[in-house]
């Protein structure tokens, strides 16, 4: 079965006869009651009523006549969107991020993206990770940017880039000479950090012969720096957010801990067709993230 015997049969059907269609279809009338009476064959069963005037549809001819428009619906849908994708042309692009990344990571890569495909507009929607995977789920974004450690089976992931963790403090309350801060320089310090880094820094500690010290658990890197700017403690973050800090006053120094890295993923349902924005941006991503940059 072909797409040009479905929109004679639907021709045929919306013009009331083989005449007016052939017409219509710029043909003559005896090949396309030759195509007729082969979709007939095809489908093993009689589609009209042929009658003096105008034909009638049979049973199986109105299901028939509704999985004909339907596919040739669909058909052209699927024409326009790829179409679109290919040019650029489509619409807008719903992008989940965390906070954390946007500064430094993700804008950069989506710049870059932006200027490739200018007719498309953004809705961005910023949140912590698990936000966003919440967001996902509901069919609010169509894609994320969000950081590991997470688990969701349901989603596609791209690995952007390592993040290692790093440690935010006011200037006056950095006691440590060199230019990383080692797990033991920890103890007894007032920590503030993310809830889900906990157990791993708890690891971590462990291995040093103590157990972390926490002023403060959130859920949000601005929430730990916040802290971190009004002198409360030191906070540990993604080094990437380094971006929201004002470093005249405060002093950012990375974790000496190869285990301590967070990764920034994008994100996708696997079970929920994509628009063409959100194809070009996966594919963008594919592909930037294998060039050095």
């Amino acid at each position: 079965m072909e797409l040009r015997q479905l929109e004679y049969f639907v021709t045929v059907v919306q013009q009331g006869s083989i005449l007016q269609a052939a017409n219509t279809l710029n043909l003559s009338q005896p090949p396309l009651s030759v195509a007729m009476k082969q979709l007939e064959q095809e489908l093993g069963t009689p589609l009209f009523y042929r009658g003096p005037r105008r034909i009638q549809l049979t049973a199986a001819g109105e299901r028939f006549y509704q999985r004909a428009q339907d596919i040739l619906a669909l058909s052209e849908d699927t024409r326009r969107e790829i179409s679109a994708y290919a040019q650029g042309q489509a619409g807008v692009l719903r992008l989940g991020a965390v906070s954390s990344s946007a500064a430094s990571l993700l804008y950069p890569r989506l710049f870059r993206f932006a200027a490739q495909h200018p007719k498309i507009r953004y809705q961005i929607d910023e949140g912590n990770t698990f936000e966003q995977l919440n967001k996902l789920a509901a069919g609010l974004v169509e894609a994320a940017i969000v950081r590991t450690p997470f688990h969701d089976p349901s989603v596609h992931v791209l690995k952007l880039d390592a993040d290692p963790l790093a440690v935010v403090m006011r200037s006056e309350l950095d006691c440590f000479p060199q230019d990383q801060i080692s797990i033991r320089q920890l103890k007894d310090q007032p920590l503030i950090y993310y809830r889900r880094f906990a157990a791993l820094l708890g690891e971590e500690c462990e291995k040093e012969g103590f157990l972390p010290s926490p002023r403060c658990l959130n859920d949000d890197a601005r929430t730990s720096i916040q802290w971190a700017q009004a002198g409360l403690g030191l906070a540990i973050v993604p080094y990437s957010a380094a971006g929201f800090i004002d470093l005249s006053t405060m002093h950012v120094k990375p974790l000496d801990c190869p285990r301590l890295v967070t990764q920034t993923c994008l994100i996708w349902p696997k079970k929920r067709p994509l628009s063409a924005p959100t194809a070009l941006l996966i594919d963008f991503l594919t592909q930037d993230s294998k060039v050095e940059v």
